[in-house]
């Protein structure tokens, strides 16, 4: 496995306790042990750094008012890039780009709607749901520059 793959897997595999601590925060709605550092309640820029607040917000499904809670998703899909990261490197000795930018980019996608709904719609950040934003944007570009290498 070459270094571009051991950091990819590396960031995959740092993205699953960040989703399950949200999952965890969700499901105690905020009120469990360790859930302090998701409600910070600080506001920056008229907007408020608050986990819970994006949480009680109702914007918290996918799609919006019947879908899937939102912290499913991110339950699901670290695994799903960790296991392609790890067959990938394992069966070629590096990422395949090709193969996983499409697929981070339905990611980046979908943070894209979620970046409005914190910002233009509910005015409240969700720290912990930030990083995990940040990780899917280190991946793609991880799997860009596989890309760029091939």
């Amino acid at each position: 496995m070459d270094r571009l793959s051991k950091a990819f897997v590396t960031i995959a595999a740092v993205g699953i306790p960040d989703a399950l601590y949200h999952a965890y925060d969700e499901l105690t709605a905020y009120t469990g042990p360790g859930t302090g550092f998701c409600n910070t309640h600080l506001v920056w820029w008229d907007i408020l750094v608050s986990c819970g607040s994006v949480f009680r917000s109702g914007f918290t499904r996918f799609p919006p008012g019947y879908g899937l809670a939102m912290w499913v998703y991110g339950v699901i899909w670290f695994p799903l890039i960790l296991a392609l990261g790890l067959w990938f490197a394992r069966r070629n000795g590096t990422i395949n780009g090709s193969l996983l930018m499409p697929l981070l980019m339905v990611g980046n996608l979908f943070t894209l709607y979620l970046w409005y709904l914190e910002l233009g719609v509910i005015h409240a950040i969700c720290p912990v749901c930030v990083s995990m934003y940040v990780l899917n944007y280190v991946m793609t570009a991880l799997a860009g520059k596989s890309l760029l290498a091939a």
